[in-house]
């Protein structure tokens, strides 16, 4: 029985050159779905706060997929919300400025890169202890939280394209993410390298205030 309510839960994936769909049960309510959908595109001007404009932009980008996509569409008229948005990647000069700092995605936005949860964990953690250690100094503090933290983020962003990842433009690039992906080294290697985020960043243990 467990297995069975599991297989219920995965990700359904579907992907052509340029577009790619998922749809998976939620897991609190298996009667509701979530449907994740990206797609390349130019520069768009739309208006935040329309919804129908937005679900017509999505319905015209995939119109003619196949699959369940059809189904999906209708289900996307009638659907009460969306989150329509662009994949971008923040590059900020400098993360403070006098006693107001970035953290997270406003700092080095990795934006569905994989690693945006533990970055942001560990730039939680890396501001207070440094501030903590400069005794409430925010000058000294905000400037040693940076330089720790800069060449860790610099390293996810150079590493991230997940666009391109996502909804490849050929289907060269599409076969080749897919073979990749599906290797046990790769497995492995992505992996690793979320489980070593606190030691990669080379944390130290801060003491209390």
């Amino acid at each position: 029985m467990a297995a069975a309510r599991q297989s219920r839960t995965w990700t359904r994936q579907y992907n052509v050159p340029g577009r790619m769909i998922s749809v998976a049960a939620d897991r609190r309510d298996p009667e509701r779905a979530s449907v994740f959908a990206v797609f390349a595109s130019p520069r768009l001007d739309y208006d935040r706060r329309d919804l129908e404009q937005q679900k017509k932009l999505i319905a015209d980008a995939f119109t003619g997929m196949r699959w369940h996509v059809p189904y999906l569409l209708t289900g996307l008229r009638q659907a009460p919300e969306v989150y329509f948005g662009s994949i971008s990647r923040v590059r900020v000069p400098a993360w403070s400025s006098g006693r107001a700092a970035l953290l997270g995605d406003a700092a080095w936005g990795l934006t569905l890169g994989g690693m945006g949860g533990g970055t942001g964990i560990v730039g939680a953690y890396v501001p207070a202890g440094q501030l903590a250690s400069a005794g409430g100094d925010h000058r000294a503090g905000f400037a040693a939280y940076e330089e720790r933290m800069r060449p860790y983020a610099d390293r996810w962003q150079r590493g991230a394209d997940p666009g391109r990842f996502l909804a490849p433009a050929g289907a060269l690039g599409l076969r080749s993410r897919n073979a990749l992906f599906g290797t046990r080294l790769f497995q492995r290697l992505l992996i690793s390298s979320t489980t070593s985020i606190a030691t990669d960043a080379g944390l130290p243990e801060y003491a209390s205030a």
